[in-house]
C-alpha cells in the first residue's frame, strides 16, 4: 500500500499557511485598485500553489481577485462566429527539452489549412528553432509580450489585442500565468479561449479562462478537485510523430558494451518518476527482473548512474545502464527490444513514442482508478486496453515471458503500434481536433462564479511527496518559486510577502545596526523616531569601538542622540546597546542595517505594509451559518492515502 510521509500533514499546513498569505497580498492590490501588482502577486501566488503543494488545485478566489481587477463589470462576450482562418496558440515559456512545447508544436503542425500565431508572456530563454519553424510555416507569427512589454499588465493588454485577430485561443500556458487569465476577462468579445491541460496533476491558474478544458487523458481531478463541469472537458490525445529511423541500435549497444544476446528494455523518464515517492520505486522493481531474467539488460534514459540506481548496477555488472539526460531521446527507442513504461509514475509522451515504434510496452498500475492519484498513472487515450499488471511479481513474470519470447514481442509491438496510431496520429486525432474546436464554440463563456475551494489533503500528501523525492520535505520558501517575475518581484512585493507572512510572530522585528552609527548623527536620529512611532521594532546597537564591558560611552552618546529628539531612554522606542549580535531575536532581518538612507527607508517601507494586519474576509461561496468564513470541500488525510472521506468543512 502506498503511504504518504510522516511529515506531509505538517508540510501540507505551512503551504497552504503561506500560499492563504500571498493571496491576502492580491487582495490588498486589489482593494487599493492596482491591477499590475495584482497581477504581480497573483503570479507569485499561484508559482507557489503549483510548487508548494497544499492539497487545491485550482482556486476560484484568486481568480476572482484577478477577474474582477480587469473587468469592467460587464460579462464576458464570446465571439464564436469567426473565420479568419487563425488560432492563437499562448505559451508562457517554450523549451527546447520537454514535452509541453513539443506538444504546442506538434499541435500547430497538424492544424492543417489553419495558420498558427503563438504569443510568449514570459519567455526568458531562446526559442526554439523547431517552433518557430512550424508557425512561419503555417503563415503565423511570434510574438514576445515579455521583451515589449516588462510590465504584466502591459502584456495581458497586448495578449488580448492579439485576440481580436483569430477564431480560437488555446492557452498552453504555466500554471503561474496571471496574464493569460487577465487577458481573457479584459473587456470587449473575444473568440472562445481553450485551455490545454498539460499540468494535471498540479495547481494551475486559469479555470476562470476556460470555455473550455482539453485533457490529455482522464477527466477524474478536472471535475473533482477543479469543480469544472463535464460540459467544459473534452480529451485530445497527445500528437505523436512517426518515430525517425536513426540507425544507431548497433552503435549503441557497442557503445554501451551490451552482450549482442542480450534483451534490452529501455525506459526514458526523468528520475523523479521513477523515484520511489510513496514507498515503492522503479529500482526495486529492475533490481528484481534482473535477477529473474538472465538475458536482460535494462537501459534507463534521463535517469543518473547515482543513488539506489549506482547500487542496481553494482549488483548487475553491465546490465543496468542509467545513461542520464539526452538531448534527443528518439535514437534510444531503435535500441529497445522492450519498452518499460516508467513507476511509480508515468512519463506521458515517451511511452506513446515507444510504442508507435513498434515496442511492447510494459506497465505497472497500482493505484486504484477510483483515486484522486491515479492521475500518475492514468492511460493516455491509446494505451487504454493495453495489457498491464498490477502487483511487483506479476511484473517480473511479464518481462521474463517477453524476454524469452520473441514472436510476443513481435505480437505485442504490433499491437501497441496499431492501438497509438488509430488514437494520437493520423485521421482520427485530426478529427478529435476538429470536435475540440467545435466543443469551444459551443460552451458559454468561462467564470469563477459561485464556485468553491476544493481541497484533498490526501491527494496533496501524495503529490508532495512525488515532488519531494530527492529533497528534504519541508516547507518551501516563496523566495524559491519567485523566478517567474524576474525584476518585477521587486523590493516592495518582497517586504509585503515579508510582513504577511511574519505576521502572527509574537516579537517585535529586531534590526540589528552596523557600526558606525554614532557617526551618522541624522540617521541615526531617523532610526530612533522610527523605532518611537513602530512598536513592531526593535533595534539592537553594537558598542562604539574601544568602549568598557558595560557600554558606558556607547549608552552615553545614545541619550545625548535621544535628547536631541526629545526623548528619553523612558519613552523611546526598544532600543538595546549589546556588545553582541543577539541570538534570541525570535524575528529579525538577516545581516546588519547599514546606515544609509536607502536602508532606512527600506525598513520604513517594510515597517508601514498594510500586510502586517490581516484583510478582511473575502468569501469565494456563500459564508457557513454565523461563522463569517467561507465554506470549503475538504477530503481529510487519513494515514494511506486510500481511503479520504468528503466532508464538508468550516476552515478555521
Amino acid at each position: 500500500m502506498h503511504r504518504f510521509p510522516a511529515e506531509a500533514p505538517r508540510v501540507l499546513a505551512a503551504h497552504r499557511q503561506t500560499y492563504d498569505r500571498l493571496v491576502e497580498i492580491v487582495q490588498r492590490y486589489a482593494v487599493d485598485g492596482d491591477v499590475e501588482r495584482v497581477l504581480r502577486s497573483a503570479t507569485l501566488a499561484a508559482a507557489y500553489g503549483w510548487w508548494a503543494p497544499m492539497g487545491m488545485l485550482a482556486d476560484p478566489l484568486l481568480e476572482r481577485l484577478v477577474i474582477d481587477a480587469v473587468r469592467d463589470g460587464q460579462p464576458p462576450v464570446v465571439d464564436r462566429a469567426r473565420s479568419t482562418g487563425r488560432v492563437l496558440h499562448v505559451l508562457s515559456e517554450a523549451y527546447a527539452v520537454g514535452g509541453h512545447t513539443r506538444l504546442a508544436r506538434r499541435w500547430m503542425s497538424r492544424d492543417g489549412g489553419r495558420t498558427s500565431d503563438v504569443a510568449l508572456t514570459n519567455q526568458s530563454v531562446a526559442l526554439p528553432a523547431e517552433l518557430t519553424d512550424v508557425v512561419h510555416t503555417s503563415g503565423g507569427r511570434v510574438h514576445h509580450l515579455r521583451s515589449d512589454s516588462p510590465d504584466l499588465l502591459a502584456r495581458a493588454v497586448a495578449l488580448r489585442a492579439l485576440f481580436d485577430d483569430v477564431d480560437v485561443v488555446v492557452l498552453h500556458v504555466h500554471p503561474y500565468d496571471a496574464v493569460a487569465l487577465a487577458a481573457v476577462h479584459l473587456p470587449g468579445p473575444r473568440p472562445p479561449v481553450i485551455v490545454e491541460n498539460h499540468a494535471d496533476h498540479a495547481f494551475w491558474l486559469g479555470v476562470g479562462a476556460a470555455d473550455l478544458v482539453c485533457d490529455f487523458r482522464a477527466t477524474q481531478l478536472s471535475t473533482g478537485l477543479r469543480g469544472i463541469e463535464p460540459e467544459r472537458l473534452a480529451v485530445l490525445p497527445l500528437p505523436i510523430d512517426p518515430p525517425l529511423v536513426h540507425g544507431v541500435a548497433a552503435e549503441l549497444r557497442g557503445r554501451l558494451g551490451i552482450d549482442p544476446d542480450a534483451v534490452v528494455a529501455v525506459c526514458v523518464a526523468s528520475d523523479a518518476k521513477v523515484a520511489p515517492s510513496w514507498g515503492r520505486g522503479m529500482a526495486a522493481l529492475v533490481d528484481r527482473a534482473l535477477g529473474w531474467a538472465p538475458r536482460l539488460t535494462v537501459v534507463m534514459v534521463g535517469v543518473p548512474a547515482a543513488g539506489e540506481w549506482a547500487r542496481v548496477a553494482a549488483r548487475h555488472p553491465g546490465r543496468l545502464l542509467a545513461v542520464g539526460g539526452v538531448p534527443d531521446p528518439d535514437p534510444w527507442y531503435e535500441l529497445a527490444d522492450i519498452y518499460l513504461e516508467s513507476y511509480p509514475s508515468r512519463a506521458g509522451t515517451s511511452v506513446l513514442e515507444a510504442a508507435v515504434a513498434g515496442t511492447p510496452v510494459l506497465t505497472l498500475e497500482d493505484l486504484p482508478a477510483t483515486e484522486p492519484a491515479h492521475i500518475f498513472q492514468a492511460d493516455s487515450p491509446g494505451l487504454v486496453g493495453l495489457p498491464r499488471v498490477g502487483r511487483p511479481e506479476q511484473y517480473v513474470t511479464a518481462l521474463r515471458r517477453l524476454v524469452d519470447d520473441a514472436d510476443l514481442r513481435d505480437r505485442e509491438g504490433a499491437r501497441a503500434r496499431a492501438a497509438v496510431q488509430a488514437v494520437h496520429a493520423g485521421p482520427e486525432w485530426d478529427a478529435a481536433l476538429e470536435r475540440v474546436y467545435r466543443q469551444a464554440r459551443s460552451t458559454t463563456a468561462a467564470s469563477v462564479e459561485g464556485r468553491r475551494r476544493v481541497r484533498d489533503d490526501g491527494y496533496g500528501a501524495m503529490l508532495l511527496a512525488f515532488m519531494h523525492t530527492h529533497r528534504p520535505l519541508s516547507p518551501l520558501a516563496v523566495d524559491a518559486v519567485a523566478a517567474p517575475l524576474g525584476d518585477r518581484y521587486d523590493e516592495a512585493l518582497q517586504l509585503d510577502v515579508f510582513a504577511a507572512l511574519n505576521r502572527d510572530a509574537e516579537a517585535p522585528l529586531t534590526v540589528r545596526v552596523a557600526g558606525g552609527w554614532e557617526r551618522a548623527d541624522d540617521w541615526i536620529s531617523d532610526l530612533l523616531v522610527l523605532a518611537e512611532q513602530q512598536p513592531r521594532l526593535a533595534v539592537s546597537l553594537p558598542f562604539v569601538p574601544g568602549d568598557d564591558r558595560a557600554g558606558s560611552e556607547t549608552t552615553a552618546i545614545l541619550v545625548r542622540i535621544l535628547a536631541s529628539i526629545g526623548q528619553t531612554p523612558e519613552n523611546c522606542g526598544t532600543i538595546a546597546v549589546e556588545s553582541a549580535v543577539p541570538t534570541d531575536a525570535r524575528l529579525a532581518l538577516p545581516g546588519e542595517l547599514p546606515c544609509t538612507t536607502q536602508a532606512l527607508e527600506r525598513l520604513a517601507l517594510l515597517l508601514r505594509s498594510p500586510l502586517w494586519t490581516p484583510p478582511q474576509p473575502i468569501h469565494d461561496v456563500d459564508p457557513g451559518p454565523g461563522t463569517g468564513r467561507p465554506v470549503e470541500t475538504v477530503a481529510a488525510l487519513d494515514s494511506s492515502c486510500t481511503e479520504a472521506a468528503v466532508r464538508s468543512s468550516v476552515p478555521s
